[in-house]
């Protein structure tokens, strides 16, 4: 049965593993982020929650499509209905049941509902990972492009554009979270089109 306050669940496991750790990473000036994550899709928002559990502060998240609607597969060029991985593969709720899938989908439809769930729906995917960077404050910096990677004295230089305006940033590490792009295949920035494959990962 769907609960009156949906997300009384999540909101008492955050609640249950306290505020974030203060940021233990000291201050450099002139840096303007520990972390930049790009891509604000499953990946680079469970990248975002864990590091800030972790103690990490100042960790950004940026994205290239203009708002939620327009990011990531889900709503825009993934053509299955429903995902093919299995409903019970853990997400990027951390080991946190009450961030997970399950939780928010019998929140809002009941158990039962969950239940006759052979596989996630693509659409009730979406939802969940908006709910997800929401409930757990992992706002994206929508409208951001990274366009070049500069090395510069102990850090890295970001060249962004911004709604169509060039922007630099500076940050000490950098976290690609890009996904997939069109009907497959990973997206990977040309500056780095020649990194060893051994360095790649995804979900």
């Amino acid at each position: 049965m769907p609960q009156s306050d949906p997300d009384s669940v999540a909101r008492e496991a955050l609640r249950l593993i306290g505020p974030d750790p203060q940021n233990w990473v000291p201050e450099r000036e002139g840096i303007d982020h520990n972390v930049v994550v790009v891509g604000g899709g499953q990946s680079g928002s469970a990248f975002a929650f864990a590091l800030r559990r972790a103690g990490i502060g100042k960790v950004s998240v940026i994205d290239a499509a203009a708002d939620g609607t327009k990011a990531g597969v889900w709503l825009t060029s993934a053509r299955m209905h429903k995902l093919r991985t299995p409903k019970s593969l853990p997400g990027p709720e951390l080991g946190l049941p009450g961030l997970g899938f399950q939780a928010w989908y019998e929140a809002r439809h009941g158990a039962a509902a969950y239940d006759a769930l052979d596989r996630i729906p693509r659409l009730d995917w979406a939802a969940y990972l908006d709910w997800y960077r929401k409930v757990t404050g992992g706002a994206v910096r929508y409208g951001t492009r990274l366009v070049r990677i500069e090395p510069a004295d102990g850090h890295l230089r970001l060249h962004l554009e911004r709604n169509g305006a060039a922007v630099i940033e500076s940050t000490r590490k950098l976290v690609l979270a890009t996904g997939f792009a069109g009907s497959g295949g990973a997206s990977v920035p040309e500056v780095l089109q020649e990194l060893p494959k051994r360095f790649y990962a995804h979900t």
